[in-house]
């Protein structure tokens, strides 16, 4: 069936019985079904993200509506996941160490647009309607229930910037939408949205065009360009007039509906950026006593905190972590300039980016290091920021990086102020951006992926539990430690939160790397900012967590002396791919002492180049060493490090006290400072017997043109 611009709500309605998608239902609170909580305190939260129909086939019997939408052996149509699926794999979910599950939009779809298919839900044609490949009202409340009775919460997918993909222009006139519109011949199963007033989107119709649903505007050919970001259509999708009052009003009356009938926790919303801050604002906090604010809404059910979070993808120069563009945008959707609240929180892209620069692509740490600084200067509530390595919209972690790497960002992203959101797959491993996890549908090589002994699952479980156990983790405030600024290597930092601390420490490099003197205790002298007690001497640290590589290993209890600050500082050997974290320990335990060597440290010269144009030579002093005393010591060597490199330390050979060592700069990174040390090792067991203290040298390599 096709529609004119004239087509009847009869027609419409007859449309929608036809394919089983009747009219909206009209239903209570649910009976004795468990929809309403009250909001959990969303920093504690860890978010598992699946898309529906992706993710399992919990009713086979709604997966094909006979539009040729369903054909689960191509990435474009639906596959047949649906929340009866989602409610199936609860134990799954929840096993993993997730608390909440967020969902893709379940609203009625259009399901072709000619190219491409729906299945996805982000191309509305009813906001207040259940899509049939999804389920019905009645599963969607029970999926609902299972999670409160589980103690877990429901995040919702939504929209506000646009419906589907209806209509297009040719050769479009700002002056004139009738010019160039075309509907789209292609669209099924309805030829426009069928909810009111979403369904007057034809210019051409002197009502319609009066009414103003719509920007009826051409598609997005620059995002930098403020207008068009917010007014035009984002690949074809057609844009919504954020401002008219009855737009608005729709929305919200539309988004109330699934917190009263289904009793959604938190909202997440697509496309951010293009919608007004202004209008974002009304859809939230607006006093409309027949249409209030989503906040309202969720309070008049007990949801004195309900979460609605946003996505702008915004990255910025991810390999420049003192760019901060991007996060100003994104800061602007959490407080607008008169610093009023619009969302409660966004996405973090540009923690992304830099995540993926130094885990996936072995850029120095230092950009990670400035990004988590820059996270906390800039943005007014880290801790209610998502974070992520992966999701439905860029590529899996594993296109273009490896486990090793994957293994560290999900520590990282468990151990810093942000709600962490686990992308469905993720613990299997997945490399496909959108395949699905149940044996029929689209990408799964035709087996089920619900293995809950794969090695990624249960290193996410491990570490899931380590967060939800502490809370220095989701509320504490990181303090930077320790970063290379010359490439992969040494991350450390550490958590401070009402007393207890946490010391987080990585090596990114696929080689052993010296940490060294590390002041364990830097910055705790007095209470660190955004915490409400005073900090407590501490006299152990705690190993709690740790792998080298992909194998579990606890690292060793650390005892510190805070009365002697040589007795502060750490010194570690650390493995290829390596994570350690302790814990601030008051109880007494075998531990291992930070205490001064018996070995005097060697030392540096005072004369040494601040800075080199190439290779140079060094003569170094070890007064703790002489020909006198060898045979009373055991095996040690003296090595020259760079930047923690011990796969490429260099051996000095000592004549007495004495020894001279030529440095070669053929692998240090140019325009860039180096940090370089003198290093006594024990040469049977490895062990670090003593450092001296580090100093800097910078590369400033003198480039000659030879041709033209």
């Amino acid at each position: 069936m096709f529609f004119s611009y004239a087509r009847s709500k009869a027609t419409a309605l007859s449309l929608c019985l036809a394919f089983g998608f009747g009219a909206p239902a009209s239903v209570g609170a649910g009976g004795s079904l468990k929809l309403h909580v009250p909001s959990p305190d969303w920093r504690d939260q860890i978010i598992y993200f699946l898309m529906t129909d992706r993710f399992e086939d919990g009713n086979p019997s709604n997966n094909d509506q006979g539009a040729g939408e369903y054909n689960p052996q191509k990435s474009s149509h639906f596959s047949g996941g649906d929340l009866a699926g989602v409610k199936k794999r609860l134990d799954y979910i929840q096993g993993l160490g997730a608390t909440s599950v967020w969902v893709t939009p379940p609203v009625l779809n259009q399901w072709w647009n000619g190219t491409y298919g729906g299945y996805h839900g982000y191309w509305a044609a009813d906001f207040k309607r259940m899509d049939p490949h999804f389920g019905t009202l009645k599963e969607y409340q029970q999926l609902s229930d299972a999670l409160h009775r589980r103690g877990m919460y429901l995040v919702q997918d939504i929209v506000l910037n646009h419906t589907g993909d209806f209509f297009k222009y040719q050769n479009w006139r700002a002056n004139d939408p009738a010019h160039g519109f075309e509907l789209n011949p292609h669209s099924t199963p309805m030829k426009a949205p069928l909810q009111a007033p979403f369904n007057m989107n034809d210019p051409r119709n002197p009502e319609h065009r009066k009414a103003g649903i719509y920007h009826w505007t051409s598609d997005v050919v620059d995002y930098s360009n403020p207008q068009q970001e917010l007014n035009f259509q984002m690949a074809g999708l057609d844009d919504l007039n954020s401002e008219n009052p009855t737009v608005r009003k729709a929305l919200r009356d539309s988004y109330a509906y699934w917190i009263r009938n289904v009793g959604v926790d938190a909202y997440r919303l697509d496309t951010a950026f293009y919608v007004p801050t202004e209008a974002i604002q009304d859809f939230l906090y607006a006093k409309d006593k027949q249409s209030p604010g989503i906040q309202w809404v969720a309070k008049q059910t007990g949801r004195h905190n309900f979460f609605t979070f946003g996505e702008g993808f915004a990255i910025g120069n991810s390999g420049n972590s003192g760019d901060t563009q991007a996060m100003s945008k994104i800061e602007a959707y959490v407080r607008d300039a008169q610093g009023k609240p619009v969302l409660q929180g966004m996405l973090n892209f540009t923690l992304y980016g830099s995540m993926a620069e130094v885990m996936a692509r072995g850029r120095p740490t230092a950009v990670l290091a400035e990004r988590i600084r820059q996270t906390m200067k800039v943005h007014s509530d880290p801790h209610r920021m998502p974070s992520f390595v992966d999701n439905h919209d860029v590529d899996r972690f594993l296109k273009g990086g490896n486990e090793l790497g994957l293994r560290q960002s999900l520590a990282l992203i468990m151990t810093l102020p942000g709600i962490p959101t686990i992308y469905y797959g993720t613990e299997q491993g997945f490399q496909a951006q959108r395949a699905s996890m149940f044996a029929t549908g689209h990408g799964s090589e035709g087996r089920d992926h619900f293995n809950t002994q794969s090695p990624l699952y249960t290193y996410l479980k491990s570490i899931t539990t380590l967060r939800k156990q502490n809370r220095v983790f989701s509320r504490g405030v990181p303090t930077l430690l320790r970063e290379n600024s010359a490439g992969a290597g040494v991350l450390a930092y550490r958590m401070d939160y009402e007393g207890q601390s946490a010391w987080v420490v990585f090596n990114t490099a696929e080689h052993d790397v010296l940490l060294d003197n590390l002041d364990v205790l830097q910055g705790l002298k007095s209470a660190p900012k955004n915490t409400h007690k005073k900090v407590n001497p501490l006299s152990t640290l705690k190993g709690v967590w740790g792998v080298e590589g992909a194998q579990f290993k606890l690292p060793a209890d650390v005892q510190v002396d805070t009365a002697d600050p040589s007795k502060t500082l750490l010194n570690l050997r650390l493995a290829p791919r390596s994570t350690m974290i302790w814990l601030s320990d008051q109880k007494p335990r075998a531990v291992q002492t930070v205490a001064k060597s018996s070995v005097n440290p060697p030392t540096l010269p005072a004369e040494m180049p601040r800075q080199v144009s190439g290779d140079f030579s060094v003569s170094v002093t070890w007064p703790g060493f002489s020909d006198s005393n060898a045979s009373n010591k055991p095996d040690t060597e003296l090595l020259w490090v760079t930047n923690g490199d011990l796969k490429n330390a260099q051996r000095i050979q000592v004549a007495g006290t004495a020894g001279r060592v030529d440095i070669d700069t053929a692998r240090w990174a140019d325009q860039t400072t180096h940090r370089v040390l003198l290093m006594l090792r024990d040469t049977r067991s490895q062990e670090v017997l003593a450092v001296s203290q580090p100093r800097t040298i910078r590369l400033e390599r003198i480039w000659e043109l030879r041709a033209q």
